[in-house]
């Protein structure tokens, strides 16, 4: 239950983080672009979907049964006018509930249809829409929230939910055996090589 509170506490504390601007992003004409997509997809998108689109997001990772989210893999909205229908109006699931929220209400109908632009591009070229994303997701600014949650979507199993090693892959791993980071006093540097 806890957890559940902590992740849409994230998801709560993502969706006020202010958006990109559009013509910083496209140009004056502010008309939709896939870079401006992909900045309000790392905004929006990325806490399901993962920040390239391949269904490592936070929550898919950390909710047990979570549905597959790689955006990849067609599965609802085929084309580009499926994709704008599907990020306006969510996707509903056969038993009454949601398996994606719709965004209508939230997004401007230049950030969806940019959402839509860059999905589709990350089904037609895979690479060049990865790029694209990962340049994005470099802007974005990391947050001590938005570590903490991708520490227990990642992390958490070998080094325990504190990191003192204990996860429950601790009893198999035992050459070497999870790290107690709470012991770690390597710099910031560092621990970007490592992990």
């Amino acid at each position: 239950m806890r957890r559940g509170i902590l992740l849409i506490s994230l998801w709560l504390g993502l969706s006020a983080m202010g958006y990109a601007n559009s013509e910083q992003a496209c140009g004056k004409e502010a008309l939709p672009c896939v870079k401006y997509g992909a900045v309000v997809f790392q905004e929006r998108c990325s806490l399901c979907h993962g920040s390239d689109g391949l269904g490592e997001g936070i929550l898919s990772l950390s909710i047990q049964g979570y549905p597959n989210t790689n955006l990849a893999e067609v599965k609802h909205a085929k084309g580009l006018d499926g994709i704008r229908e599907i990020t306006a109006q969510g996707v509903s699931k056969q038993d009454g509930g949601r398996d994606m929220p719709p965004f209508a209400d939230e997004l401007t109908l230049t950030q969806i249809d940019s959402v839509a632009l860059f999905v589709d591009l990350l089904r037609r070229d895979l690479d060049a829409a990865i790029k694209v994303a990962r340049v994005s997701a470099a802007n974005t600014q990391p947050t001590l929230r938005i570590g903490r949650a991708v520490y227990l979507g990642r992390c958490k199993l070998c080094h325990g939910t504190e990191g003192l090693g204990d996860g429950k892959l601790a009893r198999v791993i035992k050459t070497p055996p999870p790290y107690n980071l709470t012991l770690s006093r390597l710099k910031d540097s560092a621990l970007r090589n490592i992990i």
